[in-house]
């Protein structure tokens, strides 16, 4: 029963995450452009102001909500490959309502990223560790050449133009979620472990929170920029995908999770990094070709 109570949350958690993406896109369409350089007056007014942000945000917290419940009923690879499989609601929606035309490659890859996704779920059937014994120095090293990786790939997307400059933001929003993922994690221990002696100021008091913040919301405020730079079904699988890629590679580097034991979800996790890179190289560099051809 309780399988059955987390995989309905995990599909409701799927459809109401890509709703939420899909009201994004919409809303940046008609909304002013992120600059990259400069700032528009009023930009941020006019963000919170529109109905379709509002509708954003309130899917993306209800579908929040079912996934944190889904998790705490069942191992996340059951739930995960639920969760990245929902990204085809979103590209049918993109399709249809928005015009995007994907061309087979893109398929493709998008198949890629999305299958690399499920089989990262498959790989953590054996779990994850409840307590996490980071390496302090090799974790903020890490971190920094991932938000540094972040950052260079941000003022390189300025210089192109269309699907090039939205997948390479993409990219970006990608490995900034994918780190703010892990300094929730760890934020998470944290409180825990403080709770008993801080109370309510834990919340306050973790390192990680504020490393958190610092990625999350520069990653929120470029995913809008690459949304209206490039498609959806582009911008939205390449940054799904790093987002969960990016934790895993954190975590068996710093955070000292083993590997699978089991060779075939070893196997899985090898093919899942083999996939999303490739899928995410080819979206990038399709983007490419497509502004070259646009603009000869």
């Amino acid at each position: 029963m309780k399988t059955l109570v987390a995989v309905l949350c995990a599909v409701g958690a799927a459809v109401f995450f890509n709703l939420s993406m899909y009201m994004n896109k919409k809303a940046v369409i008609e909304l002013p452009k992120v600059g990259l350089k400069k700032r528009e007056k009023g930009l941020l007014k006019a963000f919170v102001s529109h109905r379709l942000m509002w509708l954003f945000a309130a899917f993306g917290l209800f579908g929040g909500g079912l996934y944190f419940i889904a998790v705490s009923l069942a191992p996340i690879s059951v739930v995960q490959p639920i969760i990245s499989s929902g990204v085809v609601i979103l590209a049918y929606l993109a399709i249809k309502n928005l015009g995007e035309k994907p061309r087979k490659i893109d398929y493709l890859a998008i198949s890629f990223n999305i299958t690399g996704v499920i089989l990262i779920g498959v790989s953590l059937a054996e779990g994850l560790p409840k307590e996490t014994k980071h390496n302090p120095s090799l974790l903020w090293l890490l971190v920094a050449a991932i938000v540094a990786t972040a950052i260079l790939l941000g003022l390189l997307s300025g210089r192109n133009s269309g699907e090039r400059q939205g997948a390479l933001l993409g990219i970006c929003v990608g490995l900034l979620y994918g780190t703010g993922t892990v300094f929730a994690r760890l934020m998470l221990l944290d409180w825990r472990h403080q709770w008993d002696a801080r109370g309510l100021l834990v919340i306050f008091s973790s390192v990680f929170f504020l490393a958190w913040l610092f990625t999350f919301l520069p990653a929120l405020i470029t995913v809008q920029a690459a949304f209206q730079r490039g498609m959806a079904v582009v911008v939205a699988p390449i940054f799904t995908s790093l987002t969960q890629l990016v934790p895993i590679v954190v975590g068996m580097t710093a955070l000292r999770e083993p590997l699978p034991k089991n060779p075939f979800l070893l196997a899985a996790r090898i093919l899942a990094f083999l996939l999303i890179i490739t899928g995410t190289v080819i979206l990038s560099r399709r983007a490419q070709s497509q502004t070259q051809t646009a603009l000869t």
